[in-house]
């Protein structure tokens, strides 16, 4: 997301993309983020 103020337009045009793929999007890498820092933690604390 960017801070600069954009037309309403463009604005418009950008919310109309289709939302489910993006919240499903969303969650896909959230869910990979959170197996990877997972895995690294473990890793860390089992390599001691």
């Amino acid at each position: 997301m960017t801070d600069k103020p954009t037309k309403p337009s463009v604005w418009a045009a950008e919310v109309r993309a289709p939302f489910k793929k993006v919240v499903a999007f969303d969650i896909l890498f959230l869910g990979l983020g959170a197996i990877i820092g997972a895995g690294i933690i473990t890793a860390v604390l089992f390599n001691r």
